[in-house]
């Protein structure tokens, strides 16, 4: 049965963010019926960044031998972000907690969200590492990383299903093809 807030969303947008936003409500995102949930979802989403640097990091301690596919990957996703931000901005979609779908959990500006810059630079980096996952395997854990992170983003409202994956799917395509441009992949 639906409630008033997800009939009046489906109104509001019944050509573009229908399924969006039944993908949204099927995940439970948003709500504070779970706060334990929530707030696992809104600390992943402000501190994911974490993980992903000790990942790096610790590889670059221990593997001097990784420096160059890190700093290439890390200029690769750096450039992700700038071109996202600046689609995201072009595109100007409304985020969940914008429409009131849910409360604006991550204090979140009211900027475009697609895609998502945060799917999209850790799927960049993971893309543009995979060569090295077989030689350096800590990297493996950078496309976990970055799902959790989509998930993260989603559930306290910052996005819809469809920003992150959108996300996801453009930065591991873009950090593989720089991966494949330079031989490496």
């Amino acid at each position: 049965m639906s409630t008033h807030t997800e009939l009046s969303a489906a109104l509001a947008f019944p050509s573009g963010r229908s399924r969006d936003i039944a993908w949204f409500y099927w995940m439970g995102a948003g709500r504070t019926d779970r706060p334990l949930r929530l707030s696992c979802a809104i600390a992943i989403a402000h501190w994911s960044w974490l993980p992903l640097v000790a990942v790096l990091g610790s590889t670059l301690v221990f593997r001097a031998d990784a420096i160059g596919p890190v700093l290439y990957a890390l200029g690769v996703a750096t450039l992700m972000q700038i071109l996202v931000k600046r689609f995201a901005k072009l595109l100007s979609s409304r985020r969940p907690f914008a429409i009131g779908l849910c409360a604006n959990h991550l204090n979140h500006s009211d900027r475009g969200g697609m895609p998502s810059t945060h799917a999209a630079v850790m799927a960049c980096l993971a893309g543009a590492l995979s060569p090295w996952m077989i030689v350096w395997p800590e990297f493996a854990m950078l496309p976990s990383i970055a799902v959790i992170t989509a998930w993260a983003r989603v559930h306290s409202g910052a996005h819809f299903p469809s920003d992150v994956l959108t996300g996801l799917m453009l930065g591991a395509s873009v950090g593989s093809a720089a991966a494949r441009a330079f031989s490496w992949g």
